[in-house]
């Protein structure tokens, strides 16, 4: 089995060097290198260049519709899910690709308490690396957690679980089945982490009592994410016409992430703001776009919809930006929040999920609620109009939110697990 592998004879612990074989399970669409990927991407990387003693291999989980299931969903117009790759690289870091079939079959199983025989082509393809790992770290509750319970139920391997947002918040309390099974989970890894204490809170709303469990916020990459030299932003500016102070938006254009109020934010700035110019950013796609673009026009609202960007392009936009708006009605962490100050720019956002404590400033918060978007427009308007030194925020949050610090609260359970 090809690992992830480079050995050093650096670390000594009691005289005895350690290696560990690390097996990860995770959740990550090479096509969407945003939110979720980054966030898996980096911690992974991180704890890979800290700790180079160990050995590596990576699963990336992904799906594909076979038989009348891929039928139907054809002829419905809905999308799906199709075997590609068997392995994508990304910064140097391999990434083993293995699928699961989504069938009538499949689904049957899904709402059996015992779910094993749903990850029997996992177990087929990779029961060689389960059984030479010392530690699965697995991202994602539900099903990749499922994965790793089953493996610790046949091979007796210790698992810890990292949760990003709605493998919460969203998907237990949608359906009781994958409830009962995520709790499973929880009580039987080693530590679950969860990227906000808002996140770990909703986990012991689900049922969660157990004390095997912390909260572990996400990182920035301060080699990727900084703020960028005037010429350059000079030159977005005059390529995209932006000018004015600049509101922005980045992220999927989506339900969850209030992209439908987003052009009512907009338009309420402009009415309390009537004396200031404004252009708008909004960084991304998904299935509000085209209502969204709509409606802006409709309201005559200078906004610049970029489409999706790589990261050294959302960086760019970012670095535009006077203030970075992320009004989600439900969030696991928000790393859009950490990135946006790393690249100098403030953030308003609502109250969900991890935001608050992503955006550690309270007057920045907008508690949901009645007059929603025109008070997230008041506020937005105070901080374009204070005086906000960039490169002290850019500083303080690359310096306080590194992924080497970050991906050490992890690493710290593989070795207490492992013992």
């Amino acid at each position: 089995m090809m690992y992830n592998k480079i050995i050093v004879y650096s670390q000594y612990i009691e005289r005895n060097m350690i290696i560990m074989r690390i097996l990860y399970i995770v959740n990550m669409d090479e096509n969407n290198r945003k939110g979720l990927f980054m966030a898996t991407h980096e911690k992974i990387k991180e704890i890979m260049k800290c700790h180079p003693e160990n050995e590596y291999e990576i699963i990336s989980v992904q799906f594909c519709d076979k038989g009348i299931f891929r039928f139907l969903k054809k002829l419905t117009g809905k999308k799906t899910y199709d075997r590609t790759s068997d392995e994508f690289i990304y910064d140097a870091v391999k990434y083993r690709k293995v699928y699961l079939s989504i069938d009538l079959k499949s689904k049957e199983i899904e709402k059996k308490d015992d779910d094993q025989f749903r990850f029997k082509e996992f177990f087929e393809q990779c029961s060689d690396s389960i059984e030479k790992c010392d530690m699965i770290s697995c991202h994602w509750g539900y099903p990749h957690g499922r994965i790793a319970y089953w493996a610790n139920k046949i091979y007796k391997k210790p698992y810890i679980v990292t949760y990003h947002g709605s493998d919460v918040h969203t998907m237990p309390f949608a359906d009781e089945s994958i409830r009962k099974k995520v709790l499973e989970v929880m009580n039987n890894a080693v530590q679950n982490i969860f990227v906000s204490r808002k996140l770990m809170e909703t986990a012991r709303e689900l049922g969660h009592a157990k004390d095997n469990c912390t909260a572990s916020r996400n990182g920035v990459n301060a080699e990727k994410f900084g703020i960028i030299s005037e010429d350059k932003i000079k030159e977005i500016k005059e390529k995209y016409k932006i000018s004015g102070k600049v509101v922005g938006f980045a992220g999927a254009v989506n339900q969850v992430k209030r992209a439908d109020r987003i052009d009512v934010i907009f338009e309420s700035i402009k009415k309390q703001d009537p004396d200031t110019e404004y252009t708008y950013l909004v960084v991304g796609d998904g299935p509000l776009k085209s209502s969204l673009e709509s409606r802006c026009k409709e309201k005559n609202l200078n906004v610049v919809f970029t489409g999706n960007q790589d990261t050294d392009g959302v960086r760019d936009f970012m670095n535009v930006m006077d203030v970075m708006i992320i009004p989600s009605r439900r969030e696991g962490f928000g790393c859009v929040v950490t990135e946006a100050n790393a690249c100098g720019a403030s953030v308003v956002g609502s109250d969900a999920g991890g935001i608050p404590e992503a955006i550690g400033i309270e007057d920045n918060v907008i508690n949901d609620g009645e007059n929603f978007e025109k008070r997230m427009a008041k506020r937005i308007i105070d901080v374009i109009h204070s005086e906000i030194n960039r490169k002290e925020l850019s500083d303080f949050t690359r310096n306080n939110f590194s992924w080497e610090k970050i991906a050490e609260v992890e690493y710290k359970f593989y070795v207490e697990g492992e013992k």
